[in-house]
């Protein structure tokens, strides 16, 4: 256990830029843009939509809508995280077997006393847990600035924080889901996660080209051959890694229905699953078959990246 949180630490600090700084910044442009927008509705001259209409708005609310919308937009302000996360896991994965590699440092990480295994472990580790927990903990620390923010603008507009604002929030399920649909997208996207590492264990230069190519090529011909065969477009590997990616149990778009619009998991653009965003639909995900199947695809990657990271060599 000590040598896989020593690799852990490891990985935080060679990638503290990407894991640490990332979501730094991302928390940083959204509290700048509250700033800006609470400039310009405060400087709005009084024909204009001024920070005081916004809270008179508010308070004419229903409690149940007010407490709606700040749930939801609670919701909603991660989407930008998820996307950043997404791609900083990405090539994260991309480079952990291969950068030692290239850099020619794989001998003398080998000749610690910490297993091929528990190298690879610890590398899955940093995407599935270690990157959201860095990103969720900006995320809250930009929600808490961003609210009192907020709280001081609605007090400055002659409303009460307390009643129109702050005691209508649900911060803890807010954090929670979150929480728990990055949780659940790092189990739903192990089958990419072990296909970035067998590549990054394998690929002699540009893993990112060996990462996408032959996914792309393959479904280009798998469609080829099929349209050929019956002249309609069935399912390929394109289309089903699309549909798996639509299916994502993380916060990723909106979704309308009964006339009103909030946050949902993956694309709505599917009917396998329930796209509302709730833990049971993200459980939902996590015991089908659709995820057997991955979790099957996960462990022959994570074997092969293994098999080959057991047998690399300077040469």
């Amino acid at each position: 256990m000590n040598s896989l949180l020593a690799l852990i630490r490891r990985d935080f600090w060679e990638n503290r830029g990407s894991i640490r700084t990332t979501p730094l910044v991302i928390g940083g442009f959204y509290i700048i843009g509250m700033l800006m927008g609470v400039i310009t509705l405060s400087h709005f001259d009084a024909d204009g939509y001024t920070t005081r209409m916004a809270v008179e708005e508010l308070s004419k609310m229903s409690v149940d809508m007010r407490e709606n919308v700040l749930y939801q937009g609670g919701l909603a302000s991660s989407v930008f995280f998820t996307v950043v996360m997404s791609f900083v896991v990405f090539f994260y994965l991309l480079g952990a077997l291969y950068d030692d590699r290239k850099d020619r440092s794989i001998l003398f990480w080998k000749s610690l006393p910490a297993s091929d295994t528990l190298t690879i472990a610890s590398k899955l580790l940093t995407a599935m847990v270690l990157i959201p927990l860095s990103f969720l903990a900006v995320l809250i620390l930009t929600h808490i600035v961003t609210g009192l923010i907020l709280a001081i603008t609605i007090a400055t507009a002659d409303g009460n924080p307390w009643s129109l604002f702050i005691a209508h929030t649900s911060p803890l399920k807010v954090w929670g889901m979150i929480a728990a649909s990055w949780f659940a997208n790092s189990i739903w996207a192990l089958p990419m996660y072990g296909w970035l590492l067998l590549v990054s264990a394998f690929a002699p230069r540009v893993p990112l080209l060996f990462a996408t190519l032959p996914p792309l090529i393959f479904s280009v011909l798998q469609g080829w051959i099929k349209f050929l065969q019956t002249f309609t477009l069935k399912n390929n590997l394109g289309l089903v890694i699309k549909d798996w990616f639509f299916n994502t149990p993380a916060i990723l778009t909106a979704e309308m229905g009964d006339g009103e619009a909030g946050p949902a998991l993956g694309v709505p653009l599917t009917g396998d699953f329930d796209h509302a965003v709730t833990l049971a639909n993200m459980l939902d995900r996590l015991f089908s078959l659709q995820m057997l199947g991955g979790l099957v695809v996960a462990a022959i990657c994570l074997g092969g990246a293994l098999w080959l990271r057991m047998r690399a060599t300077e040469s």
